[in-house]
């Protein structure tokens, strides 16, 4: 009389191997890394009539508990000022948002580049 159970469980590890190879194609999800920290105050410097921000943001020292989790770096800034080189020359925005792809240090002042800006 054939053994019948063969065939079954031939089947089985064929299902097997065949689902462990589709998954083994499949991407991994990429990492999701980004660095949130609050600021009282932040200052960019734009051409001449520009009263936005520029992407060049320089937060001094304000950002307290600032530590790199990766990018984007995200910066939750209280008051920040669009400076200008002509009138008017301050323009004052409250609680913006600059989420930026790279840091550096300038002395002990903190600069952010590339950035862009919500409300």
């Amino acid at each position: 009389m054939p053994d019948r159970t063969r065939p079954k469980a031939a089947w089985a590890a064929a299902v097997v191997v065949t689902a462990a190879g589709v998954l083994s194609l499949a991407p991994a999800t990429a990492a999701s890394a980004a660095t949130t920290t609050s600021c009282a105050s932040a200052y960019s410097i734009g051409p001449p009539g520009w009263h936005l921000p520029s992407p060049t943001v320089h937060l001094g020292t304000s950002c307290t508990g600032f530590s790199d989790a990766g990018s984007p770096y995200v910066f939750k800034i209280a008051i920040f000022n669009a400076i200008s080189t002509q009138q008017p020359y301050n323009t004052y925005l409250h609680n913006i948002t600059a989420t930026c792809p790279a840091y550096s240090y300038s002395g002990t002042d903190l600069v952010a580049t590339g950035c862009t800006f919500s409300v």
